[in-house]
């Protein structure tokens, strides 16, 4: 009997996630949608899961560009690295099972990129729900989404180690917790340049946030994205954001 694949299947690409904690969501979407690699010439991302957003961006980067993908889940990892050896661009793509804090120790690797990205985690740690849940499977998932494993002042100073002089971090996350991520940022010495507002429909708040850094302060740049223009109908400035991704677009 052939088995069939759980996962999403893109224009260029095919992302199966049926061993990762945290699936195909429109978060990454969104997120690898939005960034413009520009020139970059090697990129990181952080907490890749499935290698999803490492392989977004393989599509639109220059054909020289090497991706790497970290995740301290071993299965994410295993995955990511059949996901990339399934892409177009198998060549670019390099994922590794291996924490944030222990990449300087990575052979063969670089120790300073130009674009660094991530979908971290960002809920507060729940012990009482993670005690009900402390099944094995489930153990993975409470890292992909809570800041157990990497704390957002962690990522930042990592981030800092890491990136490149002329280089930028982009990530996504609730708008409520922003401001401080901000804050946090600005200690590392890291500034918002760029910043993308997303409501999921239209009257609704501001959900999700995408936030472009650097080492040089500028004022920020504000623009704003909304994902449904009507119950269930993508916007237009969705589609069009999306278009060179999502099938149906």
């Amino acid at each position: 009997m052939t088995r069939v694949k759980a996962g999403f299947q893109f224009k260029q690409f095919f992302i199966e996630h049926s061993l990762c904690a945290m699936k195909v969501g429109t978060d990454s979407i969104l997120l690898g949608s939005w960034i413009k690699p520009e020139q970059a010439q090697n990129v990181l991302d952080i907490g890749t899961g499935s290698g999803l957003l490492a392989v977004m961006l393989a599509q639109k980067t220059t054909y020289s560009c090497q991706l790497y993908g970290i995740d301290i889940d071993p299965d994410a990892v295993k995955q990511a690295k059949i996901n990339g050896l399934l892409s177009p661009w198998p060549n670019k793509l390099n994922f590794a099972h291996v924490a944030l804090q222990d990449l300087r120790h990575q052979r063969h690797w670089p120790q300073q990129f130009d674009l660094i990205v991530s979908n971290p985690p960002y809920f507060a740690q729940n012990p009482s729900s993670n005690q009900q849940n402390i099944q094995q499977h489930d153990q993975a998932r409470i890292n992909a989404r809570q800041v157990s494993c990497l704390a957002h002042s962690e990522l930042l100073k990592y981030v800092n180690v890491h990136l490149s002089d002329r280089g930028t971090f982009i990530c996504i996350l609730p708008a409520d917790i922003c401001a401080k991520f901000i804050q946090q940022a600005q200690q590392q010495q890291l500034f918002v340049v760029h910043q993308l507002q997303v409501k999921s429909i239209v009257g609704g708040k501001i959900t999700r946030q995408i936030l472009k850094f650097s080492r040089y302060s500028s004022e920020t740049l504000y623009d704003n994205l909304l994902i449904y223009s009507q119950a269930k109908q993508y916007s237009s400035q969705y589609i069009e954001l999306c278009r060179d991704y999502y099938l149906r677009f």
